[in-house]
């Protein structure tokens, strides 16, 4: 179901009777949720497509589950929550780790700040869209070892340059658009 910004799926389980949901808004999965009534299902929909937000959503069908990231994107706060979340979680997320230096120094850098950040392979990207598609115009940073990283351009092939975090993030704010 489909209006505007906003959608909503639910697929049919294979070998029980469930139906696996989504809810998404501007290219964002904004919520999840399974059940085994259909009329459940219809509801849900029905209260996503009127415009109801994640909190609305879940109070109303306890089955539907959001992130706080979910209501950052609500509130415009998107980007600055996954920096934090970034920030606060390198050391347990594995693909966070390796990036954990880059990221203290970038999360201090106001036009870094404004950009969504996400990984893909291990690799830290830059969008200034904060749902997909992803904006794709922004650098590319891999962690090495030893706490140094390759910063590539939008397009992962022209290498920038490898350097210490700090350094690093000077390559990566010297490329960043002008939009």
């Amino acid at each position: 179901m489909k209006d505007g910004e906003r959608s909503a799926t639910a697929l049919v389980g294979s070998r029980e009777r469930v139906f696996l949901m989504q809810f998404w808004a501007r290219g964002v999965c904004m919520a999840r949720g399974n059940t085994d009534d259909l009329h459940a299902v219809a509801g849900a929909m029905r209260t996503w497509q009127s415009g109801a937000r994640v909190r609305e959503l879940g109070s109303e069908w306890p089955f539907v589950t959001f992130s706080p990231l979910a209501a950052a994107h609500e509130r415009g706060e998107a980007a600055e929550c996954t920096w934090r979340r970034y920030h606060e979680n390198a050391r347990r997320a594995p693909q966070l780790l390796r990036l954990h230096s880059f990221i203290t120094v970038a999360i201090h850098e106001p036009r870094l700040r404004q950009l969504m950040p996400f990984t893909s392979h291990w690799n830290l990207g830059f969008s200034r869209t904060v749902g997909y598609p992803y904006s794709g115009d922004c650098p590319w940073v891999e962690p090495l070892d030893g706490d140094r990283y390759r910063v590539t351009a939008a397009d992962r092939r022209r290498e920038l340059g490898t350097a210490d975090a700090a350094r690093s993030v000077a390559l990566v704010l010297a490329e960043l658009p002008d939009r």
